[in-house]
């Protein structure tokens, strides 16, 4: 596909390796994808990562997306996408810009996992963050309930070592964001405060310390 085919739309998204999410919207660039993201890179320095921009190819909803690296504020390889799911999260992303639907939305369906899932995109098949984004870990990781829900009914309201709830909250996480995943963590107690952190957050339940190394999930 040329350029000439091509129609780019205002907003960019910026998924950074150490940084997390960075969304630029009202964006005037050089009509061209690889310049303006390098414009962009240039005055706000990431790390390795890529960023997703929806387009016009042909009359139909696409995205362009390009890959950087550490290296400096250099794409170093891009796709251009128009097939299957693609139009969906194109338009989720602009309509995410004219305010159409919250950011918690939007990001709850431009999660990394989403993505992998909808896009045949080898870039975002390939990318992780390093550590998990805060607002991720809060709010739109599906990780915390599905596991939530299995200790519930494997264990109920009863007494259960500590020690063995955290094992099976790290056997249990099936993480594909992150390097280093908050329920995979080598210290038992942290996995299980990391759970019960954000169980308190999203009002669905909590792990209580009782005694003699027991808690109790309610």
């Amino acid at each position: 596909m040329t350029k000439e085919d091509m129609r780019l739309k205002d907003t960019l998204i910026l998924f950074d390796r150490d940084s997390g999410v960075s969304v630029f919207q009202n964006f005037r660039g050089y009509d061209d994808p690889i310049d303006d993201a390098e414009w962009i890179l240039e005055r706000n320095p990431k790390t390795k990562g890529f960023i997703l921009r929806p387009i016009s190819c042909g009359g139909r909803d696409g995205l362009w997306i390009g890959e950087y690296s550490h290296n400096g504020n250099t794409i170093v390889r891009h796709e251009v996408l128009c097939d299957r799911e693609v139009p969906k999260v194109s338009r989720l992303i602009v309509n995410y810009s004219r305010r159409k639907i919250s950011e918690r939305e939007a990001m709850e369906n431009l999660s990394i996992s989403l993505l992998k899932e909808k896009l045949r995109s080898e870039i975002i098949r390939g990318f992780k963050y390093y550590e998990c984004p805060i607002d991720h870990f809060f709010y739109t990781c599906s990780e915390f309930t599905r596991i939530y829900e299995g200790l519930k009914k494997r264990y109920g309201d009863q007494k259960v070592l500590y020690l063995k709830v955290a094992d099976d909250i790290r056997g249990a996480a099936e993480c594909s964001e992150a390097i280093i995943c908050p329920l995979k963590v080598p210290n038992a107690f942290e996995r299980i405060y990391n759970l019960d952190r954000v169980l308190k957050v999203r009002g669905l339940g909590e792990i209580k310390f009782t005694c003699a190394g027991t808690v109790r999930l309610t």
